[in-house]
């Protein structure tokens, strides 16, 4: 994979990181949308690709983007600088859960490790970037809740099959799902959940994605739903 991906409005260097942008951020980036919120926080930027997209398709939003590894890091710091939203992104190097802002966020939005208790790969920065142990998940949700305002929202990508996990560990601390978006990679595979969180309880919206047909081209759907980002035409 190159070591530069070209977006529309901007490029994300990404020689060593842990993880390289994927179809995952793509479409993720492109469903986290809070045109009320004010401030944001991206927990685990990586690359900074999430903070980028979220700043382009929000052009009053500050936001800060935290992360730990420090190869992480300064791809992210380039990749802040060398676009037109750099004023408005902040690069925080630090563990998230020793984090401790001033402020609250009514904005939070994260691709969180989620193989939960899955065997750790050899590399340890890839491992460390897609694994947590159940305890581990547990206080990275209750951390992240920690910083949410009353009014806010949550957004998170993970495996479906994590979905009931999450929402039951949500409730024990009064964080209700709001909205799901079952992505499928072609027609009968679903492969992730994007989940919109608040504190607030509301009657639960079910939405359904396709990336691809079953014979391999992009749908309708992901084309539409990711042509602002994209430096070329899908179709």
């Amino acid at each position: 994979m190159s070591s530069v991906f070209k977006f529309k409005e901007f490029d994300v260097y990404q020689e060593g990181a842990s993880l390289k942008v994927g179809t995952d951020a793509m479409v993720f980036g492109s469903f986290c949308k809070n045109q009320c919120a004010k401030f944001a926080l991206d927990v685990g930027t990586g690359t900074g690709v999430l903070s980028l997209m979220v700043a382009q398709t929000h052009p009053h939003l500050l936001i800060d983007a935290v992360e730990i590894d420090p190869q992480n890091c300064r791809l992210a710091q380039l990749n802040f600088e060398n676009s037109k939203f750099s004023i408005r992104l902040n690069l925080v190097e630090q563990d998230i859960f020793l984090y401790s802002p001033t402020k609250k966020y009514d904005f939070i939005f994260s691709n969180p490790p989620f193989h939960i208790e899955s065997l750790r790969g050899i590399q340890a920065r890839y491992s460390s970037a897609k694994h947590f142990t159940d305890d581990e998940f547990e206080k990275f949700i209750e951390k992240i809740i920690s910083l949410l305002t009353d009014d806010g929202k949550l957004f998170l990508i993970l495996p479906s099959e994590n979905l009931v996990y999450l929402q039951n560990m949500l409730s024990t601390h009064k964080v209700f799902i709001n909205q799901t978006i079952n992505v499928y990679g072609k027609p009968n595979q679903k492969k992730r959940v994007i989940i919109t969180c608040s504190k607030l309880k509301k009657e639960l919206i079910e939405k359904d994605f396709l990336i691809r047909e079953n014979g391999g081209n992009y749908s309708s759907q992901y084309i539409e739903q990711t042509k602002p980002f994209h430096g070329f035409e899908l179709g």
